[in-house]
């Protein structure tokens, strides 16, 4: 066999394998083949699970794989290059888990000389592992199991290189067992869902800080230049980027935004309007907990990003005082609209605890909205509603009190409702009363639970969480083409239809979801941030488009955009066209479902909660609204199809894994007969 050299700009070139068990720490070159169908990031680390751990290997042993990878464009300078994504099977729903994260960890272990860390064994005793450039070492951590994140980022900085030092890390509640288990990174930043700190806690592994000293390059560095400047062009002057307002508030922008149209989760998805949305919205925060004034408040930002879209602040009174982080959005909706508090300062308190403690926000909310509707409703036992109701908070819609203090048992699996709390609603509910419980009251698809939007009031993100690879998430794809309402012909040159631009419509919006999915497979494994494509529009064609279809047009030199094709072929040296570009996105989709297929995932898997099918909006702008269930088999008819998946079983058609040359993975699922007819 011939090895040729791997000589691609803006990879440092080698990943890390750490064996937990044996201490065995080696350097792995990366191959050309790797890079050029999966690039980096999600989609290598999808490439290592699948070739190197079985279908019946645990999501908890020994001989499970933990993934950290970065992309080509981590630690480059242009817009949003701070990304890390985390891979293993998820210990919440048994399938393939990951989860990705802005930060300044991932640039720090590309200038130590690493694109990625591959993680395997167990330790005997808690450790964390220590990178410095070309010194690796596994260290204890004894001193560190227990404490939260803070105390052991801040700990590891000051046994290190104070702050020029990054730290991965997760918390207490993943080292007891909590499935939904963070890894935060740089404090606050989290890779949270699908339980990859829960992952890590079971290695016996505590952190992993990381210092670099060397420096990247490019393959194109003129053309670099002048393909990033096009980009940095087309994100100041795009319409919402110019407003504001997502610089000033925020992902908590959101707040208010949902709230307008219809899709804020309110009272564990009972409802989709929350009258008190004021009170614990972005401009709240920012006037309230800032630890600057405005225009420009405290805001952190990711490697080379303009956006600053994490909100810093504090509290210095009252029953929260010293509660300090940084708020985001899926935050305050988890522990402020669908638990029903109002009060900013307590659900302020309740996300930077589920941060210390390292478990996903957005799980741990559901999880306590559903106990208070439980509770409201009466199934949960008198022994189980005691527990807390006998402390005298009452566990219902409301209670503020009763909301923090779940955080705590949950973390701490204190009583029968903490040890359930630690299971995710999923499994909680089905423990407690079964799978018909469970589908009435929880939100989850394939065992996880949905974000802040409501399905119901919000089409394409609902198809999104029915066919998403890990659960019901929206980062999948993160379609909010729909609730910004942009020009019909934009819609119909995109994805055929002008109901594309709207929230309630169906129609396009099969093809704006496949669009969506494979560009944003494509920004976790390169690197860069979802918000550069699917939030600000800023990827090519949109702003050609919006151009074109404005009344007084203007010169086409005048117009920019991001172009992801140009801007990896000058940073790698790759020759990627604009369609080879969503060709790797659709090939990294489809391995992700290939992995799914070995955890038994089929079209019964791909769909939605009852509540949004069966359960008409009772109030708000999407008053009435439901997911219509003929649309929706529809939909998913439409989208198989054009997947290349079997539309009776969901699974993969061996025709589709030809085109897209991946030949060894249709071999693997051949030999386990799990490919489509």
């Amino acid at each position: 066999m011939i090895v040729v050299a791997f000589n691609y700009g803006g990879y440092a070139g080698k990943i890390l394998q750490v064996n937990l068990s044996t201490g065995k720490i080696t350097k792995v070159p990366l191959t050309k083949e790797q890079v050029e169908l999966y690039l980096g990031g999600r989609g290598y680390d999808a490439k290592i699970l699948f070739d190197n751990m079985p279908p019946n290997v645990q999501p908890l042993s020994k001989n499970s794989i933990l993934c950290l990878s970065t992309g080509p464009l981590t630690g480059l300078l242009g817009p949003t290059t701070g990304r890390v994504n985390v891979a293993a099977r998820s210990p919440l729903t048994g399938i393939y888990g990951n989860s990705n994260a802005g930060t300044n960890w991932g640039p720090e272990l590309k200038y130590a000389g690493y694109d990625g860390l591959v993680i395997t064994g167990k330790a005997k005793n808690p450790s964390y592992i220590a990178i410095e450039d070309e010194s690796v070492q596994i260290l204890p951590a004894k001193n560190l199991w227990g404490e939260g994140v803070y105390e052991t980022t801040l700990a590891l900085q000051e046994q290190h290189n104070g702050f020029e030092t990054r730290v991965a890390a997760c918390g207490p509640a993943a080292e007891r067992g909590l499935l939904y288990g963070s890894v935060i990174f740089d404090l606050w930043d989290a890779a949270g869902r699908s339980g990859m700190g829960t992952v890590m806690a079971s290695k016996n592994l505590k952190a992993v800080a990381v210092t670099g000293s060397g420096s990247l390059e490019v393959a194109q560095p003129d053309r670099y230049y002048d393909v990033v400047c096009d980009g940095w062009s087309g994100i100041l002057n795009e319409p919402g980027f110019k407003m504001g307002e997502h610089q000033a508030l925020g992902t908590a922008v959101c707040v208010g935004w949902g709230n307008a149209q219809g899709w804020l989760p309110t009272r564990n998805f009972r409802e989709s309007v929350f009258e008190f949305a004021d009170d614990i919205s972005g401009e709240e925060f920012r006037d309230k907990f800032s630890i600057k004034d405005s225009p420009v408040p405290g805001g952190r930002a990711c490697m080379s990003c303009p956006n600053r879209c994490k909100r810093f602040g504090k509290i210095d009174s009252g029953p929260y005082a010293g509660t300090r982080g940084n708020i985001e959005f899926e935050g305050v909706a988890a522990f402020g609209s669908k638990c029903g508090v109002r009060n900013l300062e307590a659900v302020f308190h309740a996300f930077m605890l589920a941060n210390d403690y390292g478990m996903d926000c957005v799980t741990t909310g559901n999880m306590i909205a559903t106990f208070m509707e439980l509770n409201e409703e009466g199934k949960l036992s008198a022994k189980l509603a005691a527990e807390i109701d006998d402390d005298g908070m009452e566990l219902k819609f409301g209670n503020e009190r009763a909301m923090v203090e779940m955080v705590h048992r949950i973390a701490n699996q204190q009583g029968e409702l903490g040890k359930l709390g630690a299971l995710g609603a999923w499994r909680a509910l089905t423990k407690l009363g079964g799978q018909k419980l469970a589908e009435k009251y929880t939100s989850a698809v394939k065992g996880m639970d949905t974000i802040a939007c409501d399905p119901r009031a919000s089409k394409g993100f609902g198809f999104t969480f029915a066919i998403a690879s890990r659960g019901s998430d929206h980062l999948r794809t993160h379609p909010v083409f729909e609730m910004i309402k942009l020009p019909d012909g934009v819609a119909k040159e995109m994805f055929g239809s002008a109901e594309a631009s709207t929230l309630k419509g169906y129609g396009g919006k099969v093809e704006m979801v496949l669009y969506h999915e494979e560009l944003a497979a494509v920004t976790d494994s390169i690197g860069s941030c979802r918000f550069m494509h699917a939030s600000y529009y800023t990827q090519y064609p949109i702003p050609e488009l919006l151009n074109k279809y404005r009344k007084r047009p203007r010169p086409a030199k005048d117009i920019h955009s991001v172009k992801y094709h140009d801007w990896v072929s000058a940073a790698t040296g790759m020759k990627i066209s604009y369609e080879k570009l969503f060709e790797i996105g659709r090939r990294i989709v489809m391995l992700e479902r290939a992995i799914n297929t070995q955890y038994g995932v089929r079209r019964k898997d791909d769909r939605l909660p009852r509540r949004f099918v069966e359960e008409p909006l009772p109030s708000g702008p999407a008053k009435g609204q439901k997911f219509d269930k003929k649309q929706f088999e529809s939909m998913l008819d439409k989208y198989y199809a054009k997947r290349g998946w079997d539309k009776k079983t969901g699974l993969i058609k061996k025709q589709m894994l030809d085109k897209l040359g991946m030949d060894d993975v249709k071999k693997i699922l051949e030999k386990r007969k799990l490919l489509g007819k």
